[in-house]
């Protein structure tokens, strides 16, 4: 039998970057299957009010509190920021971009101090121990049976109306790699929010270099999550209304952050370009309109770039990017109250 090739990152990043280039944002670049996977129906019950579940969840959150900081930080060493901002909330959706295989665990560990849900694909929960895990854990499986969905829709709502509750949703939907760029966000959270009239709590995974004896064991990337302040649903708009309001306004945070943290320049910021052009466009070392013109290749663009470099026609533009903004500043930039439909759309790709 012959033998799978592994996927590298390398691999990843110019499925990504082909994806981003098409406008395929929810493409699923991980290969994945639904072999062994529990049905989601009708009769799904996604929180059953039986004493052994109970029990199983008692001791699957205890073991996650215990277990996932010190795993976390090894694998990670996970910094996090705006911790008071999801303090402040009692109920929220919160939404999450999904940018590692294990981001599962970082997501857990955010909701400390709540009681946490997790929505994902409905492959994810297999027959067996494991899936049971998964279930006790809080996980609520995605399905596309229309009686199924209303189901997760009653459940959702029962569980904030127990108080002190987040529902994680993965916004993006498809998982990419290490990603540096921001994707478009679908709109399904959002509807639970709306519905609830509860705030979405947007919380950003960001990669970042490792230190020096991180980087001797062989770790490529930390993890940095940044918490943002809680965007609420607005008085007065019908729901359908306030669904596309908080997924607009969350979009606009969700691209301020990947810009602030990664060096972007905002006003030319486009998802279609690889992360590695965006750095270079705002940099000023090459256009955003010609760059679209080709088929993505970072190693051509790099070799390129250098070489232009060298020769000195063309220097980086020197821009003085904030990475860290306190919380206060935040609060006082995204004051969504004040953004009408067309800012609020002005920079969406």
């Amino acid at each position: 039998m012959e033998k799978k090739k592994k996927i590298t990152q390398k691999d990843f990043d110019q499925m990504h970057a082909n994806y981003a280039r098409m406008e395929a944002y929810d493409q699923w670049t991980r290969p994945f299957t639904d072999e062994n996977a529990i049905t989601v129906d009708k009769d799904y019950v996604f929180q059953p009010d039986t004493a052994g579940f109970k029990v199983g969840k008692f001791f699957v959150k205890g073991a996650l509190r215990t277990m996932l900081p010190l795993a976390n930080k090894l694998l990670f060493d996970l910094k996090i920021e705006g911790k008071d901002n999801l303090k402040k909330v009692d109920n929220a959706i919160r939404v999450s971009n999904h940018v590692l295989l294990l981001d599962t665990m970082i997501n857990f560990q955010v909701a400390f101090g709540h009681r946490h849900f997790m929505t994902g694909a409905y492959f994810n929960i297999k027959k067996g121990l494991g899936g049971k895990f998964f279930r006790c854990g809080g996980f609520l499986p995605l399905a596309n049976s229309i009686k199924a969905m209303s189901n997760l829709d009653k459940t959702i709502t029962d569980i904030f109306q127990k108080g002190n509750s987040v529902v994680t949703f993965y916004a993006e939907q498809a998982l990419w790699e290490r990603y540096e760029n921001s994707r478009p966000l679908k709109k399904g959270a959002f509807h639970y929010a709306a519905k609830n009239n509860v705030p979405v709590i947007l919380t950003v995974i960001l990669f970042r270099e490792p230190n020096w004896f991180r980087k001797k064991l062989g770790v490529k990337k930390d993890v940095t999550v940044k918490i943002l302040p809680a965007i609420y649903p607005k008085e007065g708009l019908s729901d359908k209304e306030n669904v596309e309001y908080l997924r607009k306004a969350t979009q606009e945070l969700y691209d301020h952050t990947i810009c602030d943290f990664y060096g972007y320049d905002y006003d030319l910021y486009d998802m279609r370009l690889t992360p590695l052009e965006n750095k270079l466009v705002a940099q000023g070392l090459i256009q955003k309109d010609e760059a679209l013109k080709h088929k993505p290749n970072d190693n051509e663009l790099r070799q390129k770039v250098l070489l232009e470099m060298t020769k000195n026609k063309i220097q980086p533009q020197e821009k003085d990017y904030q990475e860290d903004i306190s919380e206060e500043e935040l609060a006082e930039y995204y004051d969504f109250d004040l953004y009408d439909e067309d800012m609020m759309s002005k920079h969406t790709v």
